[in-house]
């Protein structure tokens, strides 16, 4: 389970009010199937077939915290 504040761009006019929000919470919780020196990638799902499933890229520089919910695999 990894909480990281979120991180998005705007393609359209944006007041410079709105950039003072704090940027938005996130929790994402899955299988770690890889790290390198910048992310971490999880996935909420594992097939059988070469395992593929859906990734998640959580940026290092963005975890507020990390915690391993149960070992497996």
């Amino acid at each position: 389970m990894i909480d990281y504040r979120d991180h998005s761009g705007e393609a359209g006019w944006i007041e410079l009010k709105d950039l003072e929000e704090p940027p938005i919470l996130c929790r994402t919780i899955g299988f770690k199937i890889a790290e390198t020196e910048t992310s971490i990638h999880l996935m909420s799902t594992i097939t059988n077939d070469e395992g593929q499933g859906g990734n998640n890229e959580i940026l290092k520089s963005c975890i507020v915290s990390e915690k391993v919910i149960r070992k497996s695999l």
